[in-house]
């Protein structure tokens, strides 16, 4: 996500899906893949290709998961956001197709089904952790919601931008 000089940022966040506590559940996960792992010590062709076959998936998995990121950037030209992997572009929505932009509590579960890339096309949210997002109603109805771990600076952001937060900016 690199801004232009013309446009330098107002705020940027980068969160990661990777949690602290997650060592400890790591840790609970050792004593399930040891059997494997002792089994397989004489290598593959003692005990078949195929006992690699889930500890190798679970490690691409686990591999994917901590590397999911949440980069957002707002600048004079509009949001701009990414949830790498899974979106390796970069997105922006211009301020010119934005008609309402605040921050928002919200619950991730009920609204949503949980953290990540969610939602419809006309109602979505990235989000990694937490419950407050920056909330973009656009012109043609669709929303899009950003999670963020640093609301309260997001909200300066978007006024210093021209988009103070609005009298009630309760969740829809």
């Amino acid at each position: 996500m690199e801004p232009t000089a013309a446009f330098p940022p107002v705020f940027t966040e980068q969160q990661r899906f990777l949690r602290h506590w997650w060592g400890l559940l790591l840790l609970a996960l050792i004593p399930a893949l040891l059997p494997a792992i002792i089994a397989g010590v004489d290598g593959p062709r003692a005990v078949g290709a195929e006992a690699w076959v889930a500890p190798l998936v679970a490690l691409a998995l686990l591999g994917l998961v901590l590397s999911i990121r949440l980069d957002v950037r707002l600048d004079a030209t509009g949001a701009h956001y990414r949830l790498w992997p899974l979106q390796l572009a970069e997105r922006q929505q211009p301020w010119a197709e934005i008609s309402r932009a605040y921050v928002r509590s919200y619950d991730p579960l009920g609204e949503y089904g949980g953290w990540g890339l969610k939602g419809t096309r006309r109602n979505r949210v990235l989000n990694v952790a937490g419950s407050e997002g920056i909330q973009l109603e656009l012109l043609d109805g669709r929303r899009l919601l950003l999670g963020t771990q640093r609301p309260e600076e997001a909200r300066r952001a978007l006024a210093q931008l021209g988009h103070p937060a609005p009298e009630t900016a309760a969740p829809l």
